[in-house]
This record gives C-alpha cells, structure tokens and sequence, in this order.
C-alpha cells in the first residue's frame, strides 16, 4: 500500500470503524440535494462540458465518473450505466456522502483529507464491501487554492488502470484552468522548472492592475503560494523567454516587498488598498494621472506617495489648488511671468510653477474648477511641453510630470460644457478611484492610525468600542479630513484618557445615538445580513471571493445568499 492509504488506514482503525461492517451510508433528501447542487453551481457548471466529454470513452467500459463537493457529496455522474447500478449498491451515486469517516478509506474521501490525488485499489479500500471497486481521485481547487471539490473514476478492481489516475489529474487541473480563465484579465505562461515532472503547464492569472489573482497546480507548486496577491510588472504581450527573466526581478528567493512602503497613507480596505497599489505601480511609469474622489479623501497625499515612491522623488513636488487661483491670475502662476507685464507684478518677474517643478511633479488639485479659457492654456502647455511666461515671447521646455485632481464628475462637466474634452484625455492616462470615508471597511484602524500621528509622545490613547460603533455610524461628509478634526476635538476632550463615546463630536449625534440605543430601530437579522452583503461588494468592488473573506463564510454560502436576496453583482463602478 502507499503512504497515503497506510495513513487513510491508521484514521479508521483510530475512529473505531469496523472493516466487516457495512459503511456508515449517509443518503441526502433531495432538498438538501437541490441546497447543495446551487452552492456548488459554478463548479458544476464548470464541471460539465469536461464530463460531457468524458461520457464517450466511458461507455460500455464500466467506467463511471463522479463530481463530489468539498464536503464529500457526490453532486454529478456521468458513465457505463450497468457499472453505475452495481455501484449503486455501495450508495456510489449521487446525493451520497464518501467522507473518509463514513466510508472508509476511498479515494474520494482521502484526497479530501489529504488534498492530492489518491488511487485506491481493490483490497486497498478499508471496508469488506467497497473492495470490488478501483477508484482515482483528484482534489479540484480555486485560483485562490480553496479547496472546492474532487473529481473521481470509479470501476471494477479487475479493470484497474494506472492512466485512470493521470486523468482525473488532468481534469482537475483543467477545471483550474477554466476558472482562471475566467476570473482573471490575463493568463501567463511561466517557464517549466522541470518538463519532465510537471504534467501540466504552470499558469498564473493576473488582474487588469498585474496583480497575482490565481495560480493553478502547477505554477502554486512552483512558486509557492505566498506570491498570491502581488503585483508584477508589465510584461510584453508575446511573453515567451521574457517572463523567466521579469519572473528572476518579482519573485526572487529573499521575497522583498514588491511595492516601497508609504506609511501616511494607512489603512486595510480593499478598495482603498487597491486604489493605493495603483497609485504605486502608476509611480514606475511617466504616464499622466487622474486622481477622483470626494474632498477629504487625501488626493494631495496618494499625488505625493506617487511622486516619493517613484524615480522623481529627489526633484521637487508642487501642488497647485487650481480652485483658490483667480481667473486672471491662473497663467502668470502656471507659467510666470517676466517683470512689469502687468500692475503687481514683482520687478524681476517670477517663474511658474511648471519650471518650479523642475523634473519632478506638478499636482493639479481641483482640475475641474479651472475656467474653459485656463483649460485651454493648460492644454496647449500639456500638448507642446513648453511655457510662454505672460509677457515674454520666449518659450521654455518644461519636463514635470502632471498630476491632476478632482472631486467633480468630469465626464457630466464635459457633457454641460464647463470642462473640456480632449484636455480630460490629455489627463486621464492613468486613473485612480479615491473611496470615500463611509464606504471603507476600516474606519477604527484609521482612527487609530490618525491618533498616532497626533500624539506627541507617540502614545496613542485607546477608542472604546461604544466610540467605535459611532465612529462607523456616520456618514463623514468630510471625509477623513473630518475624521481627524473630530479625533483632535475627541482627544482633547479626554485628557489623556482613553477616548469614550461621550467625547466623540459629531453632527447629527443625538440622531445616531437615539438609533444605537433604540431597541424599536433595530433592524432585522434579514436587514442586518442583506446590508452586510450589499456593504462588502461594494467595498470589494464586486469581487465574491473577497467579500466572502470580509463576511468571514464561504463563497458558495455567499452566492446562496445573494440568490435568496436577489442582490445581484454591478455591472459597473457607479452602482457600488
């Protein structure tokens, strides 16, 4: 027997089950059947077009081939229909359970303890009755590696064959495959690190941002699993030799962090951690970039982390409030302007900000509130890399990278008239979604991350929870700039002591605490479970895999969900 059938063997005798006795047969209602069927839908579904391939080569050769779920519950067959019957004797059939504590060692069970593929032949099964029976077994995982089901070969012990093993191998890993496929943007080939060995080509599946979403069997076995989640950097299209030498810089054996760290910007969000990792890879490139989001939602600093984490970052950074400049003065900022060209003006003139900025980075915020006639003097220095100083009729090349800001709508602004087109394209190289305060996930480490900052000793004081729920309550309108003023007010208030909800200031305060402590105004557990799922898709982007993680349960547990509810995924941003 092999190790893994020695070690199946050893659980049984432990678990006290008698091999003389008929296995403990657990058959499933159809209900719960139909329960499990719709947890398991995308497996299934998945799972299909494999099995209706497999069904030809498995007739009339008393071959029988069966789908299970993680849990051991046989949820689809496919095969010869005379070996299907003796099967079913056995309970070899759907709606029943083969977990390794009810039947015995079997390669369904034990690949699911054991997560490798297992053959099981004859005699090797651990109960008397299941001995007629050769079965190979193949654990089926997601690109993220979660265990999600087993696909299995079953038939008489006469007819066992060692090929039988190699195709559930190779269907399982096609199943991988296939959900690679379609999870991920992108699918890259990574060079063999031993032809011989790998029945299968390592892929990878990385995300519109080239970040590590999936892996199948193969490259997980290559890389190893803590890659996943990582950003890379571009590839050329064709891939081919290239990825071995970008693979030699991403993964190397001493694991650095990928990304330089940029501490003023904290926090554990998804959405903001996704907007952050953007922001970073958008550092290693030249391209313009356009930063969207609400006021307060620290624009200046993801420009700033842009510009630091980047290779300008010893040049000089020059934020412009593009909304605090009167019309009439915007180009003599912008561009300077030479001495006496209008009344004010300082004798010896002055440069703008644009050769300010040297060849580092000029930061546009509020881009939106520019006036057309300023558009369009900004357009023409973005288009020609030169500047004019007003009343010079000398030109000056320019080589500062452009970042630009807004909280307005742009493509509505260009739709009334008071922004112009081909200047927003001129901006949008790379654009960057900023979440708004009240639709983060991570509002009291934030808190604490703030406090932090305005210790003086470094010592933070502690959030009580009753000052935490109402922290999480409110809408902050202000965004995180209004988180901090209400923290300095807090922590004043407290004295050095542990801040309590009490020293919490918030408007609209009375209204929050009357619902926190009102029994009436609780809502149901229905309510309650419904806002919780529709609160992290948003936060994940409509990403289930991740939301399930926030909501601590299982994916097909939160598809079953979202069916009972009818929540359906976003078919863009702007429904989040």
């Amino acid at each position: 027997m092999s190790t893994i059938v020695l070690q199946s063997w050893k659980r049984c005798q432990e678990s006290n089950l008698k091999a003389t006795e008929n296995a403990h047969d657990q058959i499933i209602s159809m209900n719960r059947i139909k329960e499990i069927i719709q947890e398991n839908h995308l497996l299934i579904r998945r799972s299909l077009p494999l099995f209706e391939r497999l069904e030809p080569f498995l007739l009339h050769t008393e071959h029988i081939a069966l789908l299970a779920d993680r849990h051991g519950n046989i949820i689809h067959t496919v095969g010869d229909p005379t070996f299907a019957n003796q099967a079913q004797k056995v309970q070899l059939q759907i709606g029943a359970n083969w977990k390794e504590g009810h039947k015995g060692t079997n390669a369904i069970g034990t690949a699911l303890i054991e997560k490798q593929p297992v053959h099981v032949q004859g005699e090797q099964h651990y109960f008397l009755e299941n001995q007629f029976l050769t079965c190979s077994a193949s654990p089926i995982f997601s690109t993220a590696g979660e265990l999600l089901g087993v696909v299995n070969i079953s038939t008489r012990k006469e007819y066992n064959h060692p090929l039988s093993l190699t195709l559930v191998c190779m269907v399982a890993e096609a199943l991988q495959n296939h959900f690679l496929s379609a999870e991920a943007d992108r699918i890259v080939t990574l060079p063999q690190a031993d032809s011989r060995t790998q029945r299968s080509l390592p892929l990878i599946g990385l995300d519109r941002d080239d970040r590590i979403v999936g892996m199948n069997e193969s490259a997980k076995r290559q890389l190893g699993s803590e890659v996943m989640g990582r950003v890379i950097e571009q590839m050329d299209a064709g891939m081919g030799n290239t990825i071995q030498d970008k693979r030699k810089r991403i993964w190397p054996s001493a694991s650095p962090a990928l990304l330089k760290p940029f501490p003023r910007l904290a926090g554990t969000c998804p959405r903001f951690l996704q907007a952050k990792m953007l922001g970073q890879k958008a550092a290693r490139v030249d391209f313009p970039v356009l930063l969207l989001g609400e006021s307060g939602t620290g624009k200046e600093l993801f420009a700033q982390m842009i510009h630091e984490t980047g290779p300008r970052a010893q040049e000089p950074f020059i934020a412009v409030n593009c909304s605090s400049i009167p019309e009439n003065l915007i180009e003599s900022e912008l561009f300077g302007y030479e001495g006496g060209s209008f009344t004010g003006a300082q004798r010896e003139g002055r440069i703008g900000k644009f050769e300010a900025a040297k060849r580092g980075t000029i930061f546009l915020d509020e881009i939106g509130d520019m006036s057309l006639r300023s558009q369009a003097a900004l357009l023409r220095v973005l288009q020609e890399k030169v500047v004019t100083p007003v009343g010079s009729n000398q030109s000056r090349p320019i080589y500062a990278r452009v970042i630009a800001a807004t909280h307005r709508n742009l493509p509505e602004e260009i739709r009334a008239g008071r922004f112009r087109a081909d200047l927003y394209y001129r901006l949008k190289g790379v654009m960057i979604q900023l979440p708004p305060l009240r639709s983060r996930t991570d509002i009291p480490e934030l808190a604490r991350h703030l406090l932090q900052q305005l210790s003086p000793e470094g010592v933070a004081p502690s959030i009580s929870r009753e000052a935490q729920a109402l922290l999480a309550s409110h809408s902050w309108p202000g965004n995180v700039r209004e988180l901090q003023g209400v923290l300095i007010q807090a922590a004043f208030l407290a004295d050095g002591e542990d801040i309590e909800a009490d020293h919490i200031q918030l408007e609209g305060l009375d209204e929050v605490r009357d619902v926190l402590e009102s029994e009436d105004a609780l809502p149901s557990l229905k309510e309650t479970e419904m806002e919780a799922i529709r609160r992290a898709i948003r936060t994940t982007g409509g990403n289930v895999s991740q939301a399930a993680k926030l909501l601590q349960i299982g994916r097909n547990t939160l598809y079953r969900k979202m069916a009972e509810y009818r929540i359906s995924l976003p078919a863009t941003w702007e429904e989040l």
